[in-house]
């Protein structure tokens, strides 16, 4: 828990001076800590994607980054002190308190338990390739999990400390987690102030999903970073809706959208959100603002799609219908669509790439049956959100109430995010943010309205049968933890984190060089690499040249 607890306030510090620099390119704007590390977050990502083509990321990578933070302090010295005497008063009082005891929480959470599956799969491997090489030419090849290039396993790299310690910490999930957190806390203190609740229930969203995910606080799984990101970007969004309206916290949520399709690219279509900024910049005529934004968000995607092209041959994998490039590391068109079938399958609990064009009428009872009940009833609670969307909708419409366009085009790209979930791979992990987010922006609309007449009726019992529903989620969940505590308090990770798993490995020379895979089950051992979990995906590919550096390509 100790080394954990220091790493935060490690990356704290990075993270926040790098975010407070960047964001003071916005001029006559202030904005508040949360923002700053926001900021940050995306910049250091970018940087550590960006250096990875060139070189591995250890010592080097840390000075450059460590370089960067003291111009950053330095050029923003009057910002950092302003910042710090805003939230003093909050550190140094009982709120303070409460939040190091939450802090101290999460670290018991994030020092043990039992790592996702997909980390020992290929997420501690994917950051070791961070660690080792940077990048590998055609690496998808040895495994095709490692083409799916999310770029949170860049930020885990960096703050990894593999190079100064011998081991590879994973504490940056659980960082994300505790921030996150004290964003929705801080935010909720002042709920009885607000006129509006539709912020307030986003916030608890994020308070929600840190109790669902919480047993899994130590994996590095871009799962659960990405839809953190997803509920920040809806949160602040409907704090903006709520406050100042200002087109600009829109761009750089959207800006922010585009960083999330770089985490996990089955949120891209979050960036859809940035419909409603650009035709206020168009309209305007704020050519310059928008020539910036686009910019920013072209920054982002470079790295990624250059990562995509050199460890896969495709400009974004799985998805064929982007076919560029012809090079010798090129995954085969045959294998990637397997690999997408899977995902959809097995997303629907269908298990069989032959069915993966079975229309949703014939698969849809199948996925039902496959849920938990308590996860059935949350799908029941979501129905039940969206139906009182809708009846809010033509409320409005009766009344004739101004539309705010702003509120309206985020709804609409949750909803669109939603189906898309649901048509191509329809994991409750890979949605739930969307999930909660069509459950509590209708919610938190109702408890700002009037209540009257036969529509106060309606949706009142909407809400009351959403509140019911919803019920045994948060209880599996709120078990969990309980067990997970029990079960935990006397494992030896107060001082220094649990590592990553290891097992059993057997290996194969390609051309003098070691390829490890497991001799049983699926785990990927960090501790050896390169590795596959699957060791006929080893005995299909081979190495370019003489060297692991050279890259993989699949074999004739």
């Amino acid at each position: 828990m100790l080394a954990v607890i220091l790493s935060w306030i490690y990356i704290f510090f990075i993270c926040f001076i790098v975010g407070t620099g960047i964001l003071g390119f916005c001029k006559n704007k202030k904005f508040s800590m949360t923002w700053c590390l926001v900021a940050g977050i995306v910049v250091i990502t970018v940087y550590a994607e960006f250096f990875s083509l060139i070189g591995k990321i250890g010592w080097i990578a840390h000075l450059v980054m460590l370089a960067t933070v003291f111009l950053s302090g330095y050029f923003r010295r009057k910002r950092l002190a302003e910042l710090w005497k805003e939230y003093k008063p909050v550190l140094f009082s009982w709120e303070g308190f409460f939040y190091l005891c939450f802090l101290v929480l999460i670290a018991f959470f994030t020092s043990r338990g039992s790592f996702h599956t997909d980390t020992n799969i290929y997420h501690a491997q994917a950051i070791r390739l961070y660690e080792e090489y940077g990048f590998i030419k055609g690496m998808g090849n040895l495994q095709l999990h490692f083409a799916y290039n999310s770029a949170y396993f860049a930020f885990a790299s960096i703050f990894s400390f593999n190079w100064l310690f011998g081991r590879s910490l994973h504490t940056t999930t659980g960082f994300i987690e505790v921030f996150m957190c004290l964003y929705a806390f801080h935010g909720l203190k002042s709920f009885k102030l607000h006129k509006s609740h539709i912020a307030d229930m986003m916030r608890a969203a994020i308070l929600f999903y840190t109790l669902v995910i919480i047993t899994g606080s130590m994996s590095p799984a871009s799962d659960y970073v990405t839809m953190y990101f997803v509920l920040f970007i809806i949160t602040a969004w409907c704090e903006n809706v709520e406050a100042d309206k200002d087109v600009a916290v829109y761009s750089l949520l959207a800006v922010t959208a585009v960083f999330v399709a770089t985490l996990k690219f089955s949120a891209c279509l979050l960036v859809l959100a940035v419909i409603y900024p650009a035709v206020v910049l168009v309209k305007e005529k704020r050519w310059k603002e928008t020539g910036v934004y686009l910019g920013s968000g072209l920054v982002i995607l470079l790295p990624f799609f250059i990562r995509n092209f050199l460890i896969s041959g495709w400009l974004l994998y799985p998805f064929n219908g982007i076919d560029l490039f012809q090079v010798e590391w090129k995954i085969p068109e045959e294998y990637l669509l397997v690999d997408a079938n899977q995902i959809k399958v097995w997303g629907r609990c269908l298990y069989d790439v032959d069915k993966v064009d079975w229309p949703v009428s014939k698969w849809l009872s199948i996925w039902w049956e496959g849920q938990e009940r308590y996860e059935q009833m949350l799908l029941g609670a979501v129905c039940l959100g969206c139906a009182l969307l809708v009846i809010q909708w033509a409320a409005k419409l009766l009344k004739h109430k101004k539309i705010r366009w702003d509120l309206f085009t985020l709804e609409m790209t949750i909803l669109v995010c939603m189906a898309a979930w649901f048509f191509m791979a329809p994991f409750i992990r890979y949605g739930l943010s969307f999930l909660f987010a069509v459950i509590m922006i209708p919610a938190g609309e109702w408890l700002g309205e009037e209540k009257r007449g036969l529509y106060s009726i309606v949706t009142g019992g909407l809400i009351f049968c959403i509140l019911v529903s919803v019920s045994p989620y948060w209880d599996h969940y709120i078990t969990d933890a309980g067990v997970f505590v029990k079960q935990n308090l006397t494992q030896p990770y107060y001082l220094i984190q649990k590592d990553y798993d290891r097992t059993e490995v057997g290996s194969c020379e390609i051309n003098g060089n070691l390829i490890y895979y497991p001799e049983s089950g699926e785990i990927n051992d960090y501790h050896v690499f390169p590795g596959t979990c699957y060791k006929p995906m080893l005995e299909r590919s081979t190495l370019i040249g003489n060297e692991i550096k050279d890259g993989f390509k699949a074999k004739e």
